[in-house]
């Protein structure tokens, strides 16, 4: 019998994250896990714990992702839009802002040993 590394808490995550057979998800760039809500389209709820092995899962990164954002790049991010916008002066000019590539990925938060 192969051993298999198990790149999540456990087999039956890994299993069934690779095989989309339940609606549980992994997001590296937030490291969060969810479920997506059929009744909202876009709305998702964060899982903290396997519903397989009961591992808890380290705290979602979304809020820090955003400071991070602010406070070295000086970029936001408006929800409505789904646009960064560069922080100009106030009021804020809204630009097209291209992400920096390490926010595309998980990246940004293992650089900063997070």
């Amino acid at each position: 019998m192969k051993n298999k590394t198990v790149k999540h808490c456990c087999e039956n995550m890994d299993f069934y994250l690779s095989e989309k057979k339940v609606s549980i998800f992994y997001n590296p760039i937030f490291r969060e896990y969810f479920i997506n809500l059929r009744s909202f389209p876009e709305a998702k709820h964060v899982i903290y714990y396997c519903p397989w092995c009961g591992h808890e899962f380290r705290n979602s990164l979304v809020e820090k992702y955003y400071e991070i954002l602010e406070k070295e790049y000086k970029i936001l991010y408006n929800p409505s839009s789904k646009k960064y916008y560069e922080i100009v002066k106030e009021p804020y000019d809204e630009i097209d802002r291209k992400l920096p590539e390490e926010f595309k990925s998980d990246k940004w938060w293992k650089k900063r040993g997070l």
